[in-house]
């Protein structure tokens, strides 16, 4: 088995397992409070969704996530221009 099939199969297995987890969970402590939180990206634009007890602490940790992403983009394609302006003058 090659290495791609491996973390095919590993990423499959931990997808299963947590889905299993939840589950679970659900069923075992059905009472328990909730939320949840989704941040979809349309292009560079973040749509938040949220609902639940936790809903805006969800979103907001969701947008500091964002905001790092946003970051670490803009500098990483600032230093691959400072590069390639670089080696256009060699």
């Amino acid at each position: 088995m090659d290495r791609l099939s491996i973390l095919f199969l590993t990423g499959f297995m931990l997808i299963a397992i947590g889905f299993m987890i939840v589950f679970l969970a659900s069923i075992l402590w059905g009472n328990a409070a909730g939320g949840g939180a989704l941040i979809v990206f349309i292009g560079p634009f973040p749509l938040a969704i949220g609902f639940g007890e936790y809903a805006p602490l969800l979103i907001l940790i969701g947008l500091v996530i964002i905001v790092v992403m946003i970051l670490i983009t803009v500098i990483s394609f600032r230093s691959w221009k400072l590069e390639r302006k670089l080696e256009e003058t060699d």
